[in-house]
């Protein structure tokens, strides 16, 4: 196991697009579009307009783009923005089975790659994403305590995109080793601005899209990184998780491609209150959005998703912010009950200071159960409603919808992109929109995906 650094390297640097699966394939291209419109939608996001104004401030080069904005700064800037604001509004992928997120500074990263260096074709983009998306899940896998548990917020999260980079470039087994090694010393992993609402938390994938991005191109032009940057001494799994389960890192490697089972996320908030947003809805569908006599939502998750988007339940009660709603179970459901929608309206602040979603928030109780566990980090939700003159509703959710058991129609895929564009801080004509939709579904026959980026900016 001692040269795991170095077979990683050369799975990232041998890949090829004929190696990859037709359902890789398939899910890096619906990651690509979904990622897209998470970009276009976060342009207008709290927050991203400061690191913009900063962006531009700093002047330079005019090498990419910054999406909605149509502003050419130099690239590393760029994706700083574009990561950032992928990652703004809860909407970007993730999987079900770990609390990461795939593709958020991948794509941003992977522009930058096609704009920098005039053209990148969409085989090579797909080839760059799938492996990308492999590494930083099969990282999460090896990782013993998940984030939900330690605390410690992904900090291997910098090497999914950083591969994908590495492979964009066609970087050789020795250099994409020492991506891979200066790529560490980027690593972030701050669990607590989630908890706290904090704008912070998007900027966390806007420094790893950079951090990615400059990784590659330093070791591209001979700088070094950690060889051993996974086993040594102090290398990442040896200072920073305990006993990892190494097997998941090369078992199937270069035939199993763990992006398949990505999960395109239906709803704007946080992954564990995705089951919770359905089964009120199922219930308000069949209550023909009639709330009269709605007397009390009791809501049962697993211990960690309770910690997550449950409790306290004081400060999850009346969220302050985007980033408090889409981690509040509480606000959530109510919106839901309330709209029989949880998208980019529900967190703006005219919907989370309504006080007819606040005053059924005050009816939701969440209750941990560790029998709620399952192979999966959101685990089992099972929602009662109680309303007057009615016997108890109670139904379970175990596959939430967005998931790889249950994936969004290409139809809803669509439409999610076109709804998150609508928000573009510069709105995007709807040919344009369009014209994105058409050239995700044949990316691969692409010559050049830098026209994405290009038709991104406004």
């Amino acid at each position: 196991m001692q040269d795991i650094s170095r077979r990683l390297a050369e799975y990232v640097a041998g890949t090829r697009f004929e190696d990859l699966s037709i359902e890789a394939v398939a899910s890096a291209r619906r990651s690509t579009l979904d990622t897209l419109g998470c970009m276009a939608a976060g342009s207008s996001a709290p927050g991203i307009g400061t690191l913009v104004e900063l962006a531009r401030g700093w002047g330079g080069r005019e090498e990419a783009t910054v999406v909605g904005f149509g502003h050419r700064v130099p690239a590393p800037v760029a994706v700083w923005c574009n990561g950032s604001m992928a990652r703004a509004l809860e909407i970007d992928d993730c999987v079900d089975f770990l609390p990461v997120h795939p593709s958020a500074s991948a794509v941003p990263a992977l522009l930058a790659v096609s704009e920098l260096r005039g053209g990148l074709s969409g085989r090579d983009f797909l080839t760059a994403l799938a492996v990308g998306q492999d590494v930083k899940i099969r990282m999460g896998l090896a990782v013993r305590q998940n984030a939900m548990e330690s605390g410690r917020n992904n900090l291997f999260k910098i090497f999914g995109p950083a591969a994908a980079v590495a492979r964009a470039l066609g970087l050789d087994p020795d250099r994409t080793q020492h991506a891979l090694g200066i790529a560490f010393s980027h690593a972030v992993g701050d669990g607590q601005c989630a908890l706290d609402g904090a704008l912070s938390l998007r900027l966390q994938q806007g420094i790893v899209a950079q951090g990615a991005l400059l990784s590659g191109l330093l070791a591209e032009r001979g700088f070094t990184g950690a060889r051993d940057f996974l086993l040594g001494k102090y290398g990442y799994l040896r200072a920073f998780e305990p006993e990892p389960r190494l097997e998941y890192l090369l078992e199937g490697l270069g035939r199993r491609f763990y992006g398949e089972q990505i999960t395109l996320k239906p709803y704007s908030s946080c992954r564990a209150t995705h089951a919770a947003i359905e089964l009120a809805l199922r219930w308000r569908e069949e209550a023909g959005g009639k709330l009269d006599g709605l007397r009390a939502v009791t809501v049962r998750v697993t211990p960690e998703v309770d910690r997550l988007v449950g409790s306290p339940r004081e400060a999850r009660l009346r969220p302050d912010s985007a980033p408090g709603a889409q981690f509040s179970l509480l606000y959530t459901v109510a919106a839901a009950l309330a709209r029989g929608r949880v998208f980019l309206d529900e967190i703006a602040p005219e919907a989370y200071t309504s006080e007819t979603i606040l005053q059924l928030a005050e009816r939701v109780r969440v209750e941990p159960d560790p029998a709620m566990r399952t192979d999966l980090v959101v685990g089992r939700t099972e929602v009662t409603i109680e309303a007057e003159g009615q016997p108890p509703w109670r139904q379970a959710v175990e596959h939430p919808l967005g998931g790889a058991r249950r994936p969004l129609s290409p139809e809803a895929c669509r439409e999610k992109f076109l709804a998150a564009g609508a928000h573009c801080v510069r709105p995007l004509d709807p040919a344009r929109l369009k014209q994105i939709v058409e050239m995700t579904a044949r990316l691969e026959a692409l010559d050049d995906v830098s026209h994405l980026a290009r038709l991104l900016g406004g």
